[in-house]
């Protein structure tokens, strides 16, 4: 393939392509890596809204909790938070969904950055690398005095192949890491979804407890209101047969 020189040879002979070939291990590393974080963590955001709902509307917060801490995802760590902070005040419960929310979106974004780098710096070291097999070129025709293909073949070569190969490099990382900001956004917006959902049944569920504290005193009163009555009728009758 390139001439007297195999393939190992070849990559020996050429700094750049041993540092492209290192760039392409770190972003097909890393790409799996994200590809497994988020089918680990694939959740149904609606259906575990619904579970929620159902559990607190019953009354069955510790039901909902662990629901929530048993589903190892991003929306049950959230949903989990905002559980624990059941009784606060919805300013301090926006703050903890919030910051919940932050979190999970840095897990997310965790290592993109790594994919980002590759996809701007693997045609740049590409071009370094036709740069640098053009050199060889011409200075392999000044070292022999003639012009002839064997004499610049081996430059030509690595120029072309470290130009393919950062293009290579360059294009899987922009196209999974588009593909992850793109998933990361979707999550996101799902997860904002699922917060306003969750103050939606808080005020629901809040607006119920109002309504029987309010009507715990009137309850009581009734509850009171027979016994007094019989206690007064105890009391009428002895005087009633008295008087008769």
């Amino acid at each position: 393939m390139f001439g007297e020189l195999s393939l190992i040879e070849f990559f020996m002979a050429s700094p750049t392509m041993i540092v492209l070939a290192v760039c392409s291990i770190v972003t097909v590393g890393f790409t799996v890596e994200r590809l497994l974080y988020f089918k680990a963590t694939r959740h149904d955001t609606k259906g575990f809204m619904a579970v929620i709902s159902k559990k607190l509307k019953s009354g069955d917060a510790r039901g909902a909790l662990e629901y929530c801490q048993q589903s190892k995802t991003p929306i049950g760590r959230i949903m989990a938070q905002g559980i624990s902070h059941f009784s606060r005040s919805r300013d301090e419960l926006a703050q903890r969904l919030d910051t919940a929310i932050d979190l999970e979106t840095v897990e997310m974004e965790r290592n993109l950055g790594v994919l980002g780098t590759m996809s701007n710096i693997a045609p740049l070291l590409g071009l370094f690398g036709t740069v640098v097999g053009i050199i060889r070129a011409f200075a392999d025709i000044a070292r022999t005095g003639s012009g002839g293909g064997a004499v610049v073949a081996m430059g030509v070569s690595e120029a072309l192949m470290t130009t393919a190969a950062g293009i290579i490099v360059a294009v899987i990382a922009t196209v999974f890491f588009n593909f992850f900001v793109r998933r990361i956004r979707t999550r996101t917006a799902h997860l904002e979804d699922a917060r306003e959902n969750f103050f939606s049944l808080w005020g629901q569920v809040q607006s119920k407890r109002e309504v029987a504290q309010a009507a715990a005193p009137a309850e009581a009163a009734r509850e009171r209101r027979p016994v007094q009555a019989q206690a007064t009728k105890k009391q009428e009758d002895p005087l009633a047969a008295v008087l008769s």
